[in-house]
């Protein structure tokens, strides 16, 4: 045998015969256990069968699985402390954020979702987006026309409550005087053309010249257009003095959206002491216009916007300032340098969070950044009753 400690080979099994060591007193080494072979080691992965048979398939089906647990891992290592949030797969997360929203329906809770406008308001909006709350409120104001006149106004409910001003819808006696003094000379200019072809086709009949013929009938042609264009204009003017003599009437009123859409008018209510009216048309979730959210004064250099059509250039915006606070015939009004013209009348007057402030009624004649706006109160003593909580 060889020495355990020297090596040497001898045939005895007591001592070594050239080291002397008692082989007994050696202490004996542990075998280390048998390691299974690669072989062993690597899991048999069994191709399944062609057969439809269901034994063929469940042994299939756990010959897969038990290879997938091998390969993947059935249990993974807890990551090393370092301190920092251990990273999540997007897996992982998705699952997560999912199991946390059903959490939160589970317990009451509300997981917020953009909401889509119905009715009139989803498809203003749809047709032009809002992305201010000044742009929410131009949505809301309206182009009024009328046959002597036009202005503006706005939704101040979602059930179709339009406010504007008194005289963007009454019938101004003014206007009702110069309708009738232009209806005489429509009426002088059609006899005029009258008298004047008549003479003008005798001197054709007296004509003997080719060329004064064709120029006297070249006139003859000219003159017959002008009392075609005078007698249609004669006709609209006296159909417009027809409705203006009767006074407003919702059929006259017309209510275009920012979309060029348009509204019939159901009812006109006037207000006997200022210069508000109330309209209402038929339609399902108007976008409107809401009070400014507090009630308080706003001061002097508080920034304000205009909203109206004014000299036909429908929905136009301008800011500006409020001035100051004015009375009026009893009547108190707010004071702005926000530009008002011809056409604002009815619009809002609003702050920058889109609340309203008033309703743009006048200007001074002669005079640049100086208009006046009715206080919105106005609106809810004069028509609280339709309005609700307003």
């Amino acid at each position: 045998m060889d020495c355990p400690k020297c090596g040497h080979a001898q045939a005895g099994e007591k001592e070594c015969e050239r080291c002397g060591v008692i082989f007994a007193r050696l202490p004996k080494k542990e075998e280390a256990p048998p390691q299974p072979s690669q072989a062993e080691m690597e899991p048999q992965v069994v191709p399944a069968k062609t057969s439809s048979g269901l034994a063929g398939w469940l042994v299939a089906m756990v010959v897969g699985l038990l290879a997938g647990w091998y390969v993947f891992g059935q249990h993974q290592q807890p990551a090393p402390d370092t301190g920092q949030p251990a990273a999540v797969s997007s897996q992982e997360g998705e699952q997560e954020g999912s199991t946390t929203q059903s959490s939160q329906l589970q317990q009451g809770g509300r997981v917020d979702q953009p909401q889509t406008a119905e009715g009139l308001a989803g498809k203003l909006a749809a047709a032009f987006p809002a992305g201010s709350p000044v742009e929410q409120a131009r949505n809301a104001t309206v182009f009024i026309k009328t046959p002597w006149g036009s202005g503006s106004g706005f939704f101040v409910t979602a059930n179709g409550y339009i406010v504007t001003n008194r005289h963007v819808v009454e019938v101004d006696p003014k206007a009702v005087q110069a309708g009738k003094q232009k209806l005489d000379e429509l009426v002088a200019q059609l006899d005029r053309e009258r008298r004047n072809i008549e003479r003008w086709e005798e001197q054709v009949k007296r004509v003997t010249d080719q060329q004064v013929r064709k120029d006297v009938e070249e006139e003859l042609r000219q003159r017959r257009e002008n009392l075609a264009k005078y007698t249609a204009l004669h006709k609209e003017a006296v159909e417009q003095n027809q409705k203006m003599s009767r006074g407003a009437s919702p059929s006259d009123t017309k209510v275009f959206l920012i979309d060029g859409s348009e509204l019939s008018v159901q009812t006109i209510k006037m207000s006997d002491n200022t210069d508000l009216a109330l309209l209402s048309v038929d339609c399902y979730n108007a976008p409107f216009i809401q009070p400014m959210k507090d009630n308080r004064h706003l001061g002097q250099g508080q920034k304000v916007f205009s909203i109206g059509s004014p000299m036909g250039l429908r929905y136009t915006v301008t800011s500006g300032i409020i001035s100051g606070y004015r009375e009026h015939k009893g009547r108190k009004f707010i004071q702005t340098d926000a530009a008002i013209n011809p056409g604002n009348s009815g619009g809002p007057l609003i702050d920058e969070q889109g609340g309203l402030i008033g309703i743009n009624t006048m200007v001074l004649r002669d005079a640049q950044g100086i208009g006046f706006a009715v206080p919105f109160q106005e609106v809810k003593t004069e028509f609280g009753q339709y309005l609700g909580g307003m």
